[in-house]
């Protein structure tokens, strides 16, 4: 199925959902230890953040609103601070899953230590992109709810084309469009099925989180490495396939020299002739007939 490049041809739906699946088991501690980590981390934040900015109390007086201010100045710096170890940390998490999955499909080892340096390396242009596609996107929702799906399908696979393809910002936008062009049924398909998946795990986990209490969060954080994998390989999975589709593997090439037209060469030692040379002028060997 898999070639030195990727996949030898395009995948279907149950296809992609299986190898998502088989290379998330193949490495399952890699993918589970990046992401849980990063979910920690967030959830740590998110402790502290509560800790340092404290909510003013709403008063029991609906026509009092002097707290307001004060309560939309603390959300706002709560909110922030949760936001910033986010966008932070997910997108380190998220570069590497997609970079493992890639030597993966690509015959090469999926070495963790390796693929976290190369997503640190990508980080800042990783913020960007996720800048622009969250505005996008966004922008579609706010409009009528339709171009934001349509655009969240056109734009799916902008991450790992600006990081496989070492393409720019602006240009991975592009090569996302082309790649998902003519499969956007199937491309909201597969994406769905996978995020159905997730909700399924996540719901799961997020009852045995519910136990801990207190200590919820950072429990959340480390289930989280469970499932949270699972679209960055998902994604990276697909680019292969429609990579496969819009630009197919090379034919071998011919090997060995081509004579130039009326010459031929000798099989027995290479020498090149005319094409009506019965003997070889450097070894003797007699030549073939020509056809």
């Amino acid at each position: 199925m898999t070639s030195e490049g990727g996949f030898s041809s395009e995948l279907g739906v149950g296809q992609v959902i299986s190898k998502t699946f088989d290379l998330f088991r193949r490495d399952f501690v890699k993918y589970f230890v990046i992401f849980a980590i990063a979910e920690v981390v967030i959830g740590v934040a998110t402790v502290v953040a509560y800790r340092l900015v404290a909510l003013p109390v709403i008063p029991t007086s609906p026509t009092d609103l002097s707290w307001l201010p004060g309560y939309l100045g603390a959300f706002i710096g709560l909110y922030a601070i949760i936001e910033i170890s986010t966008l932070i940390v997910l997108p380190i998490a998220e570069g590497t899953a997609v970079k493992m999955a890639a030597d993966a499909i690509q015959g090469k080892p999926a070495l963790l230590g390796a693929s976290l340096r190369f997503a640190l390396s990508k980080l800042v242009w990783m913020w960007v992109l996720g800048f622009i596609v969250g505005i996008i996107v966004l922008l579609g929702f706010v409009a009528l709810v339709v171009p934001g799906i349509i655009f969240a399908i056109m734009l799916c696979l902008a991450l790992p084309s600006l990081l496989l393809e070492d393409t720019g910002v602006i240009d991975s936008l592009g090569r996302s469009r082309e790649l998902v062009s003519h499969r956007w049924g199937k491309t909201f398909a597969t994406f769905l099925v996978l995020g159905l998946i997730i909700v399924v795990i996540s719901s799961v986990l997020g009852l045995i989180a519910a136990i801990f209490g207190g200590a919820g969060p950072l429990v959340t954080g480390l289930l989280s490495g469970f499932y949270e994998p699972i679209i960055p390989i998902g994604l990276t999975v697909y680019f292969f396939s429609n990579l496969a589709r819009v630009s197919p593997p090379p034919t071998q090439a011919p090997v060995g020299p081509v004579p130039q037209p009326g010459m031929k060469f000798c099989p027995n030692c290479g020498t090149q002739l005319m094409a009506s040379t019965m003997f070889c002028s450097n070894c003797g060997a007699k030549q073939p007939a020509q056809i």
